[in-house]
C-alpha cells in the first residue's frame, strides 16, 4: 500500500505541482506559452518515487550515550517551557535511556512488519500498523532528548505517520526534528517528503478551497484548517531550513506559482524575484523570469501609483531576450505583446500627466510631456495626440499669467537680501 499522497500523485499524474498550478498562470496567460517547463519536477518525481519505493528503516544504533546522574528538581525544572517535562519526571515517565532502547527497539519491529507486509502487497491497508510505530517512536524520543536516539526517533516517526497518512503530525515530527538538530543526517531524505505533503495540500485545496471557518477534523491527512497557509508555511520551510539543498529553488517555484494562481500578484513577484536573485544557477530561472514578468505587469496598480511594476517588466524582457535566446525564440509572440503593453503603458503615464498640466494651463510643463510622448513612444496611440495638442498650444505662455498679482505684491517678496559686505570689495553701504 502507498501513502495517500503517492496513491493521489498517480491518480492524476497529469495534475503534479508545477502543472497544477501553471492552470491557474494560463488563466491570465490565455495560451499554453505560459505554462511552466516540467524538468524539473519530473526529476523530483524520480526521487520522490525512490524514497518512497524503499524502506526509512535507520540503522539500528547502539545509543551509548552516558546516563546523567538524577540531580533532583532543579529552579529551571518550573519553567513553564520544562513543565511538561518535568510533570513526567515526577510521575516516573522522566529521561531514561534503557527506556528509551526498548521502546525504539520495539518501535522499530513495529515499523518494519508494517513495511514489509506494504512491500509484500502494496493494496495492503497498514496505515494502523504505522500509526502504532509512529506513536512508539514519539514516546522513545521523550524518554531520552537531546540524543542520537531523539534524532532518529523524531526522524523515524515522521516517516511512520507519512505512511499511516497522518501527513499533518508527519510534518510536525520532521519540524520539531529539524527544528531541534538543523543539521540532522535525515535532512536530505526529510525535505522531499515535507515537499510532497505541502503538494498534496496544495493539491487538494485547488479542487476543493476550504473556507477560513471550516475545520477539518476527521481527515487525519489534512491540518486541522487552511490547508494553503500551511501547504505555503511548509514550502517556506523547505527553503529556510536547507537554503542550499535540492529542493530550495523548487519551493521558490511553488510559493511563486501557487500565489500567483490565487491572484496574489505582489506576494508571486517576490518569490520570483527571490529565485532570481538567491539561485542564479536554477533551472528555474526562465520560469522565474518569464512569470516574474507576468506577476508584475498583473500587480501594475495604474498611472496614479508608482511606476516600478511596468519598469522592472521592461527590464525583464530585456533580460529574458538577452539571457534565455532560445526560449525567447519560442516565447517571441508572448513577449512582443507584452513589451507592447509595457510602452503603452508607460506612454500612459506621461500622456496623463501632460493632460493634467494642459487643464491648470502649465503648458510648459505639459509641452514637456508631450515632446516625450513624441519622441519616446512613437508607436504608441498617445504620439499623434500628443503632436496635435502641441500645434494647438504652440503659442500660449508656458506659465499661466498671475492672477491677483496686486494682492501678490502686498506680501514681502523672497527675494535674498544683499550682504552687508561684498566679497572683496570691502565694506558697502546697505541701501
Amino acid at each position: 500500500m502507498r501513502p495517500a499522497v503517492d496513491r493521489w500523485v498517480n491518480v492524476r499524474r497529469g495534475n503534479t505541482m508545477l502543472r497544477i498550478i501553471a492552470a491557474g498562470v494560463l488563466l491570465f496567460s490565455g495560451c499554453s506559452l505560459m505554462r511552466p517547463r516540467d524538468p524539473a519536477m519530473a526529476s523530483y518525481e524520480q526521487a520522490r518515487r525512490d524514497i518512497a519505493g524503499r524502506g526509512s528503516e535507520v540503522q539500528q544504533a547502539q545509543y551509548a550515550e552516558a546516563t546523567a546522574e538524577d540531580s533532583g528538581l532543579e529552579p529551571g525544572d518550573f519553567a513553564l517551557e520544562n513543565i511538561g517535562q518535568t510533570v513526567r519526571k515526577l510521575t516516573g515517565n522522566g529521561p531514561d535511556l534503557a527506556v528509551a532502547k526498548q521502546l525504539m527497539a520495539e518501535a522499530q519491529q513495529l515499523y518494519a512488519n508494517a513495511n514489509n507486509l506494504r512491500q509484500q502487497n502494496p493494496n495492503a491497508d497498514v496505515r494502523a500498523q504505522f500509526s502504532v510505530a509512529g506513536k512508539k517512536f514519539a514516546e522513545a524520543a521523550e524518554r531520552w532528548p537531546d540524543s542520537a536516539l531523539e534524532q532518529d526517533a523524531l526522524y523515524m516517526q515522521g516517516e511512520s505517520y507519512f505512511f499511516a497518512d497522518h501527513y499533518w503530525d508527519a510534518e510536525l515530527a520532521y519540524e520539531a526534528l529539524l527544528e531541534k538538530y538543523q543539521h540532522s543526517r535525515h535532512l536530505d531524505a526529510v525535505q522531499p517528503r515535507r515537499f510532497a505533503i505541502a503538494n498534496y495540500w496544495l493539491g487538494l485545496h485547488r479542487e476543493d478551497p476550504q473556507v477560513f471557518y471550516e475545520l477539518n477534523v476527521v481527515n487525519e491527512s489534512l491540518p486541522t484548517r487552511d490547508a494553503f497557509g500551511h501547504a505555503m508555511r511548509v514550502f517556506d520551510r523547505i527553503r529556510l531550513d536547507d537554503p542550499t539543498g535540492k529542493l530550495a529553488d523548487d519551493a521558490t517555484l511553488a510559493l511563486g506559482n501557487a500565489y500567483f494562481a490565487s491572484r496574489k500578484f505582489m506576494k508571486a513577484d517576490e518569490y520570483y524575484t527571490d529565485l532570481r536573485k538567491t539561485f542564479p544557477s536554477s533551472e528555474h530561472q526562465f520560469d522565474a523570469h518569464f512569470l516574474g514578468l507576468k506577476a508584475k505587469l498583473e500587480s501594475y496598480q495604474g498611472a496614479d501609483y508608482s511606476a516600478n511594476a511596468i519598469n522592472e517588466a521592461e527590464k525583464l524582457i530585456k533580460q529574458i531576450r538577452k539571457q534565455f535566446p532560445l526560449e525567447a525564440q519560442e516565447k517571441q509572440d508572448v513577449l512582443s505583446v507584452e513589451f507592447s503593453r509595457v510602452r503603452y503603458l508607460k506612454a500612459e503615464r506621461d500622456w496623463l500627466m501632460a493632460q493634467r498640466f494642459d487643464r491648470r494651463t502649465e503648458y510648459g510643463a505639459a509641452k514637456h510631456y508631450y515632446i516625450a510622448l513624441v519622441t519616446e513612444h512613437p508607436d504608441t496611440p498617445f504620439a499623434q495626440q500628443a503632436q496635435l495638442r502641441m500645434r494647438e498650444i504652440g503659442r500660449r505662455p508656458d506659465v499661466p499669467p498671475q492672477r491677483l498679482s496686486w494682492l501678490v505684491n502686498a506680501f514681502p517678496s523672497n527675494e535674498e537680501i544683499k550682504p552687508l559686505f561684498a566679497s572683496g570689495n570691502g565694506p558697502t553701504t546697505r541701501r
